[in-house]
């Protein structure tokens, strides 16, 4: 029984130590999930009418996969470029 509580001490004490960060990451996770299953959601329900009038077949796949993970890469890369601007010291001032 010692031999089991010595191996589980050190993942016990990183849980302790770094339980906001887990929090955070485990929240963070479940709003991109949750963005991501109402954005399919409402894709899916789209008329057939209206997906006539926009040909994207011609260049993209049929499945509507390919429409949230641009929209996903969009916002991360936008957030990106929003965080190195205001860390680097780029603000709109006189030269």
């Amino acid at each position: 029984m010692d031999k089991i509580i010595i191996l589980l001490t050190p993942g016990i004490n990183f849980v302790k130590l770094n339980l906001d960060r887990i929090v955070f990451i485990l929240v963070s996770a479940a709003v991109f999930y949750f963005a991501y299953w109402v954005t399919s959601y409402s894709l899916r329900r789209l008329k057939p009418e209206v997906i006539s009038y926009y040909p994207f077949d011609k260049f993209f796949p049929k499945s509507g996969k390919w429409s949230i993970v641009y929209f996903l890469i969009t916002i991360i890369l936008l957030g990106a470029l929003v965080y190195v601007i205001v860390k680097g010291g780029f603000y709109l001032a006189p030269a």
